[in-house]
């Protein structure tokens, strides 16, 4: 299966903006707005990758994550968050984060990540 990533985030600019960067990366991509609709996606799909912002409305990403982890899948997840010590805080119990991003973000350094843990997890897959 292709790498594929799913961004989730309430916002649409910040949404295409990604849904462009990971294009632009060569890898196939959806997104979601809610925390729930995320996890009804996952439940159907499982992406290579999780971008996913802190404050969510309704269900926030930490609760988002904590309810993919309580299934047993482990998506490798990037945090994108305004306060990311705060988010770092609340997140630190979760397997599947492996970076936590402020934003605004540095798009340079998001095709970094991107490509790093799409690269990482092919190795590990193999």
């Amino acid at each position: 299966m292709d790498d594929y990533v799913l961004i989730v985030d309430d916002q649409i600019g910040i949404r295409i903006l990604l849904e462009e960067i990971v294009k632009n990366e060569g890898y196939a991509v959806s997104s979601c707005e809610s925390g729930p609709e995320a996890l009804e996606y996952i439940e159907n799909n499982k992406p290579s990758l999780l971008l996913i912002d802190f404050w969510l409305p309704v269900m926030d990403g930490a609760k988002v994550i904590e309810r993919i982890e309580q299934q047993e899948i482990f998506i490798p997840t990037v945090v994108l968050s305004g306060l990311p010590e705060e988010a770092k805080e609340k997140t630190s119990h979760l397997q599947s984060i492996k970076q936590i991003m402020a934003k605004p973000f540095n798009i340079v350094q998001v095709k970094e990540v991107i490509q790093s843990l799409l690269e990482n997890e092919q190795v590990q897959d193999n």
